[in-house]
């Protein structure tokens, strides 16, 4: 008995030693007059003209997929991604022009692809929904991506045989508002939705400031309302990417539903030195549900090798580079 006490307080040390965003982290969000000024500097940046300013090009790109193409998330294979923003300059996407992330995206993923027999696919995950520090023209404290920007990111994807995950950091703002107002995009067979909660943080609260999470209520009405899309529009199974980086990230985890149309992954965010990640990793795991694992490129102690991440239990479905 003593000894599963102390295992157990061996465990929760190790995922208080990680260390975590948002408000903990000093990971300051942007405010919203800052990412207009710096989505405007990126799409006057942008060298092709059929996706400066949203014309020339149909909502869904110029290279549409293929009935071939398969779903994020698959029983026995693995997704790598490659996260971030344009806006977010800190990020795997943010540091590197569209084509840039395409690339180092390809190589990502091919550098798993020689180590397992599983089949490995993949996804830019671009933030769709950014959180800000200031309330915005409606009082939400988020700003959402240009559609001009949607469609220069689910072009790379494409370009490189991958996918485009739309990630929601919502403030204030109802999740399921967030979705409906990307829907144009999410009824497309090849994008699919992540959530953060850490940036869920309710009417009252700010970003940056306080750390939101999600119930279980929530998340289950936001995968039916996807997988409702998914069987209205014939579409592949999607994945619903869910990043968590403590306990209270997710609340009522038992009582999330698994769906066929809505796959529902946990992420685990958390950031430090290999074996406390690893601790967080199994110690966040919930039966029932995929189960993803992050990786910072410039934050993590020790860069965990594609090798170590295989190896991991349970097994990773989603290895997301941030």
């Amino acid at each position: 008995m003593a000894s599963c006490v102390l295992a157990a307080l061996g465990a929760a040390l190790t995922v208080a030693l990680l260390h975590v965003p948002p408000a903990a982290a000093a990971q300051k969000p942007p405010t919203a007059a800052e990412v207009e000024r710096l989505t405007e500097r990126f799409l006057e940046g942008l060298r092709e003209p059929a996706t400066r300013g949203g014309g020339g090009v149909g909502v869904g790109g110029d290279d549409p997929p293929t009935e071939k193409d398969p779903p994020l998330l698959s029983k026995n294979g693995i997704a790598v991604a490659l996260y971030g923003a344009p806006q977010l300059t800190a990020t795997a996407v943010g540091k590197r022009s569209p084509q840039g992330a395409g690339r180092k995206l390809r190589k990502q993923a091919r550098a798993y692809a020689r180590r397992t027999d599983r089949p490995v696919t993949r996804s830019i995950n671009l933030i769709g929904v950014i959180a800000t520090a200031t309330s915005g023209g409606d009082g939400k404290y988020r700003a959402r991506q240009a559609d001009s920007v949607i469609r220069t990111y689910l072009k790379r994807a494409r370009a490189v045989g991958g996918r485009l995950t739309l990630d929601i950091q919502p403030g204030r703002s109802p999740i399921i508002r967030e979705l409906r107002a990307l829907k144009r995009w999410i009824e497309l067979p090849d994008v699919d939705v992540g959530i953060d909660p850490e940036w869920n943080v309710g009417r009252k609260g700010v970003p940056g400031r306080d750390d939101g999470s999600i119930r279980h209520k929530e998340l289950n009405r936001a995968s039916r309302w996807i997988e409702k899309l998914v069987d209205a529009e014939d579409l592949p199974p999607k994945a619903v990417i869910v990043h968590q980086f403590r306990e209270g990230s997710v609340r009522g985890r038992r009582k999330i539903k698994q769906r066929d149309g809505a796959r529902v992954l946990l992420n685990f965010d958390g950031i430090g030195s290999r074996g406390a990640k690893r601790a967080g990793y199994k110690n966040l795991a919930q039966p029932g549900l995929l189960d993803g694992f992050s990786l910072f490129y410039d934050r993590d102690s020790k860069l965990l090798s594609p090798r170590g991440v295989l190896r991991l239990r349970p097994k990773v479905d989603y290895a997301m580079y941030q």
